[in-house]
């Protein structure tokens, strides 16, 4: 039998919660012996139940408790009408033998003896289900126990059961109730909720009941020591289409802006939010400059043309909304080693998906975001057009409209009167920031003198889809600046809300490289304009930046 092997790894995040993985089964799946399931930190494995015949998938309606831990948004027939209809159900599997000890006789039926405490004898065949999990914590999981039936929670490395004070069964409910177990392991009634219990790493627990096919539907794992919150930061926002593996868009920027600017580490979690109105999707997440693929998410399990399994984590959009990627220390290099072209990650992929926002996942609260320092505004220095018929309209508002050619520009001319170049070195950055998401791709230009007379010209990528594009200026000389402008990657209209350069307003004290002009005991501002002493601010006087009160 085909292992089909479905991958839920979901960081839930709330304030104040523990950190938790959710493992569910998917209502188009088909689930055998030994079909694996697993998230980061534990595996469920499917019990030896029939050679011939998968176990039965099911669905059972939820009351507020179980919805929210495990319901699942699916499509249902109305009995009534006939009509399909979307309800939240738990989607559940259930074998069809009884879990015995011996192996599956030559009638594909369960054979040997059910379990009893006293023996220790593990069932070998029939219905019943293995968890391990790879950290100590705590298992929340969805079962259906049938009354007057002995439930066990055994322990795989010495077939002991855990006490009855050692596991929790409760009711489905608004307000969940607390069932009785009595000494023999049972309950009175039949009960649809849930059965919690402690575990340790690595050992393997087999969950069952003995004269009975057990339900089950998933679990909530919570590892030790997972109290610290998980924040989640949003890194980008906008709408791009993943589609027939001709719309692949590069997110996040060339050098890994965002991310450095959370002071992300591997380890964290990326989540993509994406929507897929289209059956059996699959997308593939690559480093942003096409160097290799990271991972394959897709909705259902995929093969290649020879019939073997093609490697993909399988994802549920529907009802979780995203996709996980663990970052790596791999990974935050390549993100961080600009290209001057194509972004952090990028999306490949078919099922006419929409990716709508990028978020990181961050234990101990994440980093809060650095004041950006003060900011000079250049807007309205930017009124030339080059290499094109663009256009260009200053709004009264302030903002820009910019209708660009290919590779055209919308450019600042920053050299003096006699031709002498801007002196940028006191600032960190050119930052662009767009009253709408860009239409396509652009970069920033920033062209300067070099030491040789030849101009040196400075690039910085931005993708389609965003709302700034950041130029930083570490490791670049900015002392002899001529231009500045905002290239167009296509034909486009770019609506630009600010322009603007920024200094960290730390170490004000510093030394500033300037230009011998300003070396006269005068006073100018971080425009290069000189001021008087009435002047309030940051200020350069004889080289060096400090604050003029």
């Amino acid at each position: 039998m085909k292992k089909i092997f479905t991958l839920f790894a979901v960081a839930m995040m709330a304030i104040g919660a523990n950190a938790q993985e959710t493992i569910l089964f998917s209502n188009d799946g088909a689930y055998g012996n030994g079909a694996t399931l697993a998230s980061e930190n534990v595996t469920v494995v499917l019990g030896n139940d029939r050679a011939t015949k998968n176990y039965d998938l099911k669905l059972s309606t939820a009351k507020a408790y179980c919805a929210e831990l495990f319901g699942q948004t699916v499509p249902v027939t109305n009995e009534d009408t006939g009509e399909v209809e979307q309800k939240t159900r738990v989607v559940y599997v259930v074998g069809g033998n009884n879990p015995k000890d011996g192996e599956l006789d030559s009638s594909d039926k369960s054979a040997g003896s059910g379990y009893k405490p006293e023996s220790c004898n593990l069932p070998q065949s029939g219905c019943y289900y293995m968890i391990t999990p790879q950290k100590a914590g705590h298992i929340c999981a969805f079962v259906i126990v049938n009354g007057g039936k002995n439930f066990y929670i055994v322990k795989g490395s010495d077939g002991t059961c855990l006490p009855i004070s050692d596991f929790v069964i409760k009711k489905d409910a608004d307000e969940p109730e607390t069932v009785t177990v009595n000494d023999d392991f049972t309950v009175d009634e039949k009960t649809t909720g849930t059965v919690e219990f402690d575990v340790v790493a690595n050992e393997t627990y087999y969950v069952f009941c003995t004269g009975s096919k057990l339900s089950f539907g998933g679990l909530v794992f919570t590892a030790e020591g997972g109290e610290s919150e998980l924040t989640e930061t949003t890194l980008w926002e906008g709408s791009v289409l993943v589609n027939g593996w001709a719309d692949q868009p590069m997110l996040l920027s060339d050098g890994g802006t965002e991310l450095k600017n959370v002071n992300a580490k591997a380890g964290d979690i990326v989540r993509f939010y994406m929507s897929a109105p289209d059956k059996n999707w699959q997308v593939e997440l690559f480093e942003g400059h096409w160097t290799g693929m990271y991972v394959r998410w897709s909705e259902l399990p995929l093969t290649n043309e020879d019939g073997s399994e093609r490697e993909s984590v399988i994802v549920d959009l529907t009802n979780k909304g995203y996709a996980e990627f663990e970052l790596t220390d791999e990974v935050l290099a390549a993100a961080y080693t600009p290209q001057n072209w194509g972004g952090t990650f990028l999306l490949n992929g078919d099922g006419n998906l929409t990716c709508t926002k990028i978020t990181i996942m961050q234990a101990g609260g994440g980093v809060e975001p650095q004041p950006e320092g003060e900011k000079v505004d250049l807007i309205d220095k930017f009124v030339s057009n080059w290499n094109g018929e663009e256009t260009n309209t200053h709004n009264a508002d302030g903002t820009v409209t910019y209708n660009g050619v290919q590779w055209g520009g919308l450019s600042a001319w920053l050299c003096d009167e006699d031709g002498n170049p801007t002196n940028w070195s006191m600032y960190s950055k050119l930052v662009f920031e767009f009253a709408e998401s860009t239409p396509a791709a652009c970069q920033g230009f920033v062209q300067c003198l070099g030491d040789d007379g030849e101009d040196v010209n400075n690039t910085w990528w931005g993708n389609a889809g965003i709302t700034k594009l950041e130029c930083p200026f570490e490791g670049k000389d900015m002392t002899k600046v001529k231009q500045a402008c905002l290239q167009a990657a296509d034909n486009a209209t770019y609506q630009i809300s600010a322009i603007y350069l920024v200094i960290d307003t730390e170490g004000i004290q510093e030394t500033v490289l300037v230009s011998n002009k300003m070396m006269n005991d005068a006073i100018y501002n971080l425009a290069g304009q000189k001021v008087g002493r009435d002047y309030k601010g940051i200020v350069i006087q004889n080289g060096r930046k400090f604050i003029q009160k």
